[in-house]
């Protein structure tokens, strides 16, 4: 029976055994207990009654220093924000930007969704932001593209490469190789306020050629211009509450993409980059992204990378050198928009399987720790996902939710558990802002 059974090459076994020391582990008892998982419903509703609970002074310090899910501030610098949420308080009288940059765990528009539609219902401002010229799906808008058209990508996915870094404020462009029409739907899960706007902005790279725009009943003839300009913006009025939008944009144009938003309050970007570790924005236009962020009035830059690379920084050089690499991209990102303020959002929980059982990636608290290092050298602040949601071991807690909270590659948020994280970051930008009100009703720094 075995010579049936067994190949002729025969069989390459690998036995595992436990070390020693997990050996007296199992027999010995724990010298401390492991951390306690908490609900991310319960976690979720701290957050909302910590909130509540910090309207005095000295529970506002306390959540600002302690909280494992308070935004973290380089230097305890609690002022670094001012200017973005003195932009919010004017409302619809001025705009205030904010462009969401991340890797995978904020596609179609998740996290960045939930964070817009609060903002907008409590600061005014309506539409989804930034919208990219390919065919997009999300929780948001449905986006469809007639014509053909070439694209290109800063982050390899999904597109060509450009020698002249022409990518855009989101990493990527489309060359129109035809007329062109995009229409843009609401999704069927798409919130009120991003559902409704009234402006229509195509944004592109300064003509080489004329080429027509017509939105509506307005035609706009866009010809080459020798002002220096590396973004131009051509905005056309919508009715009040639209909800669909449609768009035609003559060939030769090169896209940046169609913002659809108000002309006052809050709009957010969302520029996902899937696979990105977030070290390619010295690969854009200095010009472009300074342009967009100057004219786009972009007052708060999210950036939340760094996912990608844990399962492949298993030491302390490489966690070093990443690192290193983010600084870089931190400083040039802060140089392109000097009346911007940078929040950097660190990886969520991780999981792997050892020896079995789904566990963090033993490098992530390490990997954790570096970014909030990268991030405060930057002068950035730093919002510490993975401690916000639990902290070690709390990815499979989120993934045995009902309904589940992220999927069954224990790295990934579904839609509802992309939802909890970004009212837990809701709530921290929103302590923060209400010590603002504080400092600014007592005269204090």
């Amino acid at each position: 029976m075995l010579s049936f059974m067994i190949p002729e090459d025969g069989l390459t076994l690998t036995l595992k055994f436990p070390t020693p020391q997990e050996l007296l582990d199992a027999v010995l008892p724990a010298q401390e207990e492991p951390a306690p998982q908490i609900d991310p419903a319960e976690l979720l509703a701290r957050a909302e009654a910590a909130r509540r609970d910090s309207l005095e002074n000295e529970r506002l310090l306390a959540y600002l220093s302690e909280d494992p899910a308070r935004i973290q501030f380089p230097d305890g610098d609690y002022a670094l924000f001012d200017e973005l949420f003195e932009s919010l308080d004017r409302g619809m009288e001025a705009s205030t930007r904010i462009i969401h940059y991340g890797d995978s765990q904020i596609e179609e528009d998740r996290m960045s969704a939930t964070l817009r539609e609060l903002l907008q219902e409590r600061f005014g401002g309506g539409g989804p932001g930034l919208l990219p010229c390919t065919k997009n799906f999300t929780i948001t808008t449905t986006t469809q593209t007639n014509g053909n058209a070439s694209h290109y990508s800063a982050y390899y996915f999904g597109g060509g490469s450009r020698a002249d870094g022409h990518y855009g404020p989101a990493g990527r462009s489309s060359r129109l190789n035809s007329d062109c029409v995009f229409s843009v739907v609401p999704a069927s899960g798409a919130g009120a306020h991003s559902s409704c706007y009234n402006r229509l902005t195509v944004v592109t790279a300064p003509p080489t050629k004329a080429f027509r725009i017509r939105c509506g009943d307005s035609t706009f003839v866009a010809n080459p211009c020798a002002d220096g300009r590396q973004v131009c913006f051509y905005r056309f009025p919508l009715p009040d509450s639209s909800s669909r939008a449609k768009v035609s944009i003559g060939a030769g144009a090169e896209v940046y993409g169609i913002s659809l938003d108000q002309e006052g309050g809050v709009s957010i970007d969302n520029a996902a980059m899937r696979g990105c570790s977030g070290t390619i924005f010295t690969r854009i236009d200095a010009r472009s992204l300074e342009d967009y962020y100057a004219d786009a009035r972009v007052r708060l830059i999210i950036y939340q990378f760094g996912g990608n690379m844990v399962p492949a920084c298993t030491g302390k050089k490489a966690i070093s050198h990443y690192k290193e690499l983010v600084v870089r991209e931190l400083e040039y990102l802060s140089e392109r928009a000097p009346g911007a303020r940078i929040l950097f959002i660190s990886p969520s929980d991780m999981s792997t399987n050892i020896r079995g059982t789904m566990d963090t990636y033993p490098q992530l608290p390490a990997m954790v720790d570096s970014l909030r290092c990268a991030a405060h050298e930057c002068g950035a602040a730093y919002w510490d996902l993975y401690a916000a949601m639990g902290g070690k071991g709390s990815m499979p807690r989120w993934v045995r939710e009902n309904p589940p909270l992220a999927g069954g590659d224990y790295i990934h948020f579904t839609r509802k558990g992309a939802e909890t994280a970004s009212r837990l970051l809701y709530n921290s930008l929103m302590v923060s802002y209400d010590y603002y009100q504080y400092r600014k009703t007592h005269k204090r720094q």
